[in-house]
C-alpha cells in the first residue's frame, strides 16, 4: 500500500466521520443499554466480549450510512441541502466508496464471529435490512410503510444485539427492543419530514412524500406515542424500573414540542429542531434504565 493509498483512505474516514459520526455514535445506545440490561458484569463477562460488540456494531452501522450514501449518490447531488456533502465533492469515487463499505461490513462480521453466534446473527439480519432500505425497489425507502417496518424491526434487532451478549433471547428482551424499535421508527418519520424537500425532487416516494408532510409528523408522533406507552407497560410490568412509570409526563412534553412544531411549520429547521428535544428526551429515559 503506497503513500498516497494510504492518503485516500484518510481522506475517505475524515469525511464519512465529519458527515456521520454523529449519528453513528448516536445509534449505539440501543445496544449498548441491550448489554447492561441483558444482565453483563463484568466481573463475570469481562471486557472483551463487549468491546467487539461495541466495534462491530459502530463498523455495521457506519456500513449501513456509507452503503445509502453509495446507493444514493445521484439523488444527493439533485439535493441543494446534501449536495455539498456528497463525497464526490471530496475528491472520492463511487467505487472507492463501495470498496469502504464493504470493508465497514467485513469488519463487522468478524467481530461479531468473535462475540458468538447471536452476534453474527442479528448482525447479519440488521445488515439485511440495511442493504434493503438502500437498494430494494419494493422493500426500501422508496417504498411508503416499508421503510417504517424496516426501522421498526431493525431498531428491535439492534438491541437485541447487545441484549444477547449475556442473556439468551426471551420476551423480555424482545418486549423491550420493541419499545427501541418503535422510537427508531417514530425518529425516521421525523426525519422523512426534514427531507421531504430533497426526496420529492428525487422521486423517492417516503412516506411524507407519498402521504404529505403533515401526516408523516402525525404518524410519528403517533408511534412515538406507542413507544411511550410501551415504556410505561414495561415498568408496570416490573421489566423495567418503576421510575418509568411517570414516562407519561415525557409523552406530555414531547406533545407540546410536536404542537409547537406544527405550528412553526414542518420544514428542515423545524424537524431537525424537534429531533434534537425528543432526543434528549430519550436520553434521559436510558439513563433512568440504568438505574434499574
Amino acid at each position: 500500500m503506497n503513500t498516497a493509498t494510504i492518503r485516500q483512505y484518510g481522506r475517505i474516514a475524515r469525511h464519512f466521520a465529519s458527515t456521520r459520526a454523529v449519528e453513528v455514535l448516536a445509534l449505539q445506545a440501543s445496544p449498548a443499554l441491550g448489554v447492561f440490561l441483558g444482565g453483563w458484569r463484568l466481573e463475570r463477562d469481562g471486557l472483551v466480549a463487549p468491546a467487539l460488540l461495541a466495534f462491530g456494531s459502530c463498523a455495521l452501522t457506519a456500513h449501513i450510512f456509507v452503503f445509502n450514501d453509495w446507493a444514493g449518490h445521484a439523488g444527493d447531488l439533485r439535493d441543494p441541502l446534501r449536495a455539498p456533502h456528497v463525497f464526490s465533492g471530496r475528491g472520492i469515487s463511487r467505487r472507492e466508496v463501495a470498496g469502504a463499505a464493504l470493508l465497514l461490513l467485513v469488519l463487522a462480521f468478524v467481530a461479531f464471529a468473535a462475540v458468538g453466534v447471536p452476534a453474527l446473527l442479528f448482525g447479519t439480519a440488521i445488515a439485511a435490512l440495511g442493504f434493503l432500505y438502500s437498494a430494494s425497489p419494493v422493500l426500501g425507502k422508496n417504498t411508503p410503510v416499508a421503510s417504517s417496518l424496516n426501522h421498526l424491526v431493525g431498531g428491535t434487532l439492534h438491541f437485541l444485539l447487545g441484549y444477547t451478549l449475556a442473556h439468551a433471547l426471551d420476551a423480555r428482551g424482545v418486549g423491550i427492543g420493541l419499545f427501541f424499535g418503535l422510537v427508531f421508527a417514530a425518529g425516521h418519520l421525523n426525519q422523512e419530514v426534514r427531507d421531504y424537500d430533497g426526496d420529492r425532487v428525487n422521486g423517492i416516494r417516503t412516506n411524507a412524500v407519498a402521504f404529505g408532510r403533515r401526516t408523516a409528523f402525525v404518524a410519528s408522533l403517533v408511534t412515538f406515542t406507542a413507544a411511550y406507552a410501551m415504556l410505561a407497560a414495561l415498568a408496570a410490568a416490573g421489566v423495567l424500573p418503576r421510575l418509568l412509570l411517570w414516562s407519561p409526563l415525557a409523552w406530555l412534553v414531547h406533545l407540546a414540542w410536536s404542537v409547537q412544531a406544527l405550528r412553526r411549520g414542518l420544514d428542515f429547521a423545524t424537524a431537525e429542531w424537534m429531533q434534537r428535544r425528543y432526543r434528549w428526551l430519550f436520553a434521559l429515559v436510558g439513563l433512568v434504565m440504568l438505574t434499574g
